[in-house]
């Protein structure tokens, strides 16, 4: 009966290991300067996150702070250190990352795993983070 509690903990455990909270960054440059606008990059291409984000902000092409909108699908992770967690639980084999930059400079970035493709909720969602965490200006 002992053995069984401690299967069950364990396997909740690992399956809760990796939730889908963002980690976020705020770098100082961001408060140097107010973000008056900004250009959008999704790479790669994706109609509905990029429908989804120019439905929350009018993005212009000639702003110099670019919102930078990376996202990946069907990860394969090689690492040996993750093996239980991969097998026992929904491991993550996607991830949706954000990046503000002006120039070459960062001003902010948003990192999500995800147990599904990134898709326009996902989109929402890490857009406004970046708002709660940094105010943009309305253009």
């Amino acid at each position: 009966m002992k053995t069984r509690f401690w299967v069950w903990l364990l396997l909740g455990l690992l399956a809760t290991g990796c939730g889908e909270k963002p980690v976020t960054r705020v770098y100082e440059a961001a408060h140097e300067r107010p973000i008056t606008c900004l250009r959008l990059a999704v790479f790669p291409a994706s109609e509905s996150l990029e429908k989804a984000l120019k439905g929350l902000y009018p993005f212009r092409d000639d702003c110099p702070v670019l919102l930078e909108v990376r996202h990946k699908e069907n990860i394969c992770c090689n690492s040996t250190q993750n093996v239980e967690q991969k097998t026992l639980s929904n491991f993550p084999r996607h991830f949706l990352r954000l990046e503000l930059r002006r120039g070459m400079t960062p001003l902010y970035s948003y990192y999500i795993d995800l147990d599904h493709p990134a898709d326009a909720g996902d989109a929402q969602k890490a857009f406004e983070t970046l708002r709660e965490d940094l105010p943009l200006a309305n253009p």
